[in-house]
């Protein structure tokens, strides 16, 4: 009984699993992703080299983690804004022909987007607080950095949940990503002269050298549960309309 059980929970999750593994081989094997690889190393090396004969680990891993938010960004929004609207046209095929729910499939683009933003996100990271920690002048405290990188991870899974949102209600692709670029650098720019900073992925890293320092308050947990709930509302509202909604 309980093999049948999990044969039948296997099934279930097949369709899922297969979309995930498709987009993601689809993502890695572009040459956006390599280019943004080489990029992203390339420039944390120069960021650390360039300065660490003044500068503390704080301000130099504050620094290399900017370019995701101001930077990278751009990619970001034009790999997830771009992620139900370009397959549009083969969407209701791909859904009528095999055993695909419409849960199945964006669920999968969800899922498939975020990994691949924090698998180049984690190797670029990396590279940077190898170099950082090593050569420039220590004022960090471990539970702080490891904190600063997930809190940062945590903005671009937002990111990331907000592009796919975005071009599940937007049919076209370039209305979508314009759309993402307007309000992601409202929020990192103008929120916090509006009074929204705890909303806000550009006061996240005013405040990012303190928290790698080991200094964490209750504001910082209050940017957290926020961009958790936003994440996951949007996530839910794009499910369920695409879920319901006609092709």
């Amino acid at each position: 009984m309980d093999s049948l059980e999990q044969l039948s929970f296997r099934e279930l999750l097949m369709p899922y699993l297969t979309i995930v593994q498709a987009d993601l081989m689809s993502l890695f094997k572009r040459r956006l992703t390599y280019g943004w690889l080489i990029a992203g190393v390339f420039l944390e090396v120069i960021t650390v080299l360039t300065a660490t004969a003044f500068n503390y680990t704080s301000a130099v891993i504050t620094n290399g983690l900017s370019y995701f938010v101001y930077i990278w960004s751009m990619l970001m929004i034009a790999v997830t804004a771009s992620t139900v609207s370009s397959e549009s046209g083969e969407l209701a095929d791909s859904i009528m022909s095999k055993s695909v729910k419409r849960h199945d499939y964006i669920l999968a683009k969800f899922s498939s987007r975020i990994m691949y933003v924090l698998t180049i996100y984690s190797a670029i990271t990396a590279v940077l607080v190898v170099g950082a920690v090593r050569l420039a002048i220590e004022d960090y405290e471990i539970y702080g950095l490891i904190a600063s990188i997930l809190l940062v991870a945590l903005a671009l899974v937002l990111l990331t949940t907000l592009g796919v949102t975005l071009s599940t209600f937007i049919s076209n692709s370039v209305i979508a990503i314009i759309s993402l670029l307007i309000l992601w650098y409202a929020m990192t720019i103008f929120f916090p002269i509006l009074d929204l900073e705890l909303l806000s992925p550009g006061n996240m890293m005013i405040v990012l050298p303190d928290i790698i320092q080991g200094t964490w308050t209750k504001y910082d947990w209050i940017t957290v549960i926020s961009f958790v709930e936003i994440s996951v509302l949007s996530t839910a509202v794009s499910t369920f309309y695409f879920s319901t909604s006609d092709l």
